[in-house]
């Protein structure tokens, strides 16, 4: 029979796997996001800004509003498992205070801060949200445009 560190461990490894496959859709949509975008930006280049580009410029919209929304659902069923996983690690570090765990991850935090003290706040998720919400805004104003010609 396993005993308690072998279980936490084995729980502990699937909040990690489930955190990674929440990244691996997130980073999938993007590239189906900008990807589409591309070719709408490619065909809207073709075609010239007239409002006949609607068909193209307000599903961009919608797309980029979409891909902003998603990005932040991800990152909270991301930001689920990751606490999930410390709360495992928790539990690991108090049946083994030995190995000092805990520890050992907070030295590497304080160590990331000192090396990249700007970057180290910024959140990764929001520059997925702002690269989407870009799109999003950049589909709003062709179509205004468009419209203006």
């Amino acid at each position: 029979m396993a005993d308690d560190s072998d279980v936490l461990i084995e729980f502990w490894k699937s909040q990690c796997d489930q955190a990674r496959q929440v990244e691996n859709q997130r980073a999938i949509l993007t590239n189906i996001v900008i990807l589409v975008a591309a070719a709408g930006l490619g065909f809207i280049a073709q075609q010239g800004l007239r409002p006949s580009v609607l068909v193209v410029t307000v599903p961009m919209t919608l797309l980029g509003s979409y891909g902003a929304l998603a990005c932040m659902k991800y990152r909270e069923r991301n930001a689920l498992h990751n606490a999930q996983a410390v709360s495992l690690r928790k539990k690991l570090d108090a049946l083994h205070p030995a190995v000092s765990i805990g520890a050992a991850w907070a030295e590497v935090q304080r160590d990331q801060l000192a090396k990249f003290p700007r970057l180290f706040r910024v959140r990764l998720f929001m520059l997925w949200v702002a690269l989407h919400t870009g799109i999003a805004m950049g589909g709003c104003l062709l179509s205004v445009w468009a419209l203006l010609l």
